[in-house]
């Protein structure tokens, strides 16, 4: 009976023994080359970026200019009552 419980010890200890040897190898062969890939796509898309946070900011101003003078032509038809 030892004999089989000392074997199923020893099969999980080289279950955790490989799966940590995995990810150590993942780790150093592909974690970094994957950051390395996804920053220089964040990079190249940097340029667009800024371009669409400067039309949003463009919207976003013409969005104010039209609620303002909505509010004024209102005030004004409220006054011609």
């Amino acid at each position: 009976m030892k004999n089989g419980k000392g074997i199923s010890k020893l099969v999980l200890f080289v279950i955790i023994a490989i799966i940590i040897i995995a990810a150590i190898y993942w780790a150093k062969y592909f974690a970094k080359p994957m950051a390395t890939v996804m920053m220089g796509g964040a990079e190249q898309a940097q340029p667009a970026i800024e371009k669409a946070r400067k039309a949003s900011e463009t919207v976003s101003q013409a969005n104010k200019f039209v609620e303002e003078e909505t509010k004024k032509l209102i005030e004004e038809a409220e006054k011609e009552k």
